[in-house]
């Protein structure tokens, strides 16, 4: 006997990068979810992505966009990590040309106000507000005693 599992299928039209202008304004209207992507894997399995609805200022129409993770650590910074608290936020749409897989593409991040787009030490895209303390989080205790902290 076959088992069959529902698809949840994402109607609508898609965020276009090539039609995006950076320093559009825009907003979630959505919850963003992770549904199946049309890409593959190394090994074959069927590749995840983080899907939205988004309005950009001046159309009508709502889109389906695919968050890159670049945006989604911005907006986990900005507005903490349940995407409800994402929607209906003031952002701002930015473009960048990039490679993926050999092909230039254009990526579209979205930044909540103060946030801006860098990059690490490695290189890669990542968002910050550089006007907000980073935050250090302490080593955790895993019972070994360190050097420095031997009183003599």
């Amino acid at each position: 006997m076959a088992t069959y599992k529902k698809d949840s299928f994402i109607g609508g039209k898609w965020v276009k990068g090539g039609e995006v202008v950076t320093g559009t304004k825009c907003k979630l209207v959505t919850e963003t979810d992770p549904q199946p992507s049309q890409f593959k894997d190394k090994n074959g399995n069927m590749k995840m992505q983080d899907v939205s609805k988004i309005r950009f200022e001046g159309l009508n129409d709502v889109l389906n966009i695919s968050l890159n993770r670049a945006t989604i650590s911005g907006l986990v910074d900005a507005f903490g990590e349940d995407s409800k608290s994402w929607v209906g936020k003031p952002l701002t749409a930015h473009t960048e040309k990039v490679m993926v897989a050999g092909k230039r593409v254009t990526a579209v991040y979205l930044l909540a106000e103060g946030y801006e787009v860098g990059e690490d030490d490695g290189g890669y895209v990542k968002i910050v507000n550089p006007s907000k303390e980073s935050v250090q989080v302490a080593p955790e205790d895993n019972g070994e005693v360190r050097a420095d902290e031997i009183p003599f």
